[in-house]
């Protein structure tokens, strides 16, 4: 059973691997994330445990839910290739997702930042 659930690794390294290099939406996250990452180590250090693991979940669930919309978009285009109002509004609340996401990091870092200053 272990070997069989290690199996499946690759097949996610290709796909983080494939989400960097083709999709600009997932890589200019990544890019984002590393800036403004060095930057609130700049502002911000040290981080508590507890600041550290806000901060990586954060980031994270961004991660997470671009890799899930871009994977819905590209399913959904394949699918249905011309414009349809239903797959429009899937698409744009997979969007949604992501923006929720940027939401929570955003929090995150007001609240870090707030602490520093007061």
């Amino acid at each position: 059973m272990i070997k069989k659930y290690f199996r499946r690794f690759p097949h996610a390294l290709r796909g983080l691997t494939y989400a960097l290099r083709h999709d600009f939406g997932f890589a200019s996250q990544v890019a984002l994330a590393a800036i403004v990452a060095l930057l609130a180590y700049y502002f911000f250090k040290p981080f508590s445990t507890i600041e550290a693991l806000f901060l990586t979940l954060s980031t994270f669930l961004i991660f997470i839910t671009e890799l899930q919309n871009s994977a819905l978009e590209a399913a959904l285009d394949r699918i249905h290739p011309e414009l349809h109002d239903g797959i429009k509004h899937s698409k744009d609340m997979a969007a949604g997702a992501v923006f929720l996401a940027g939401i929570f990091f955003a929090i995150v870092l007001i609240t870090i930042g707030v602490d520093r200053l007061a």
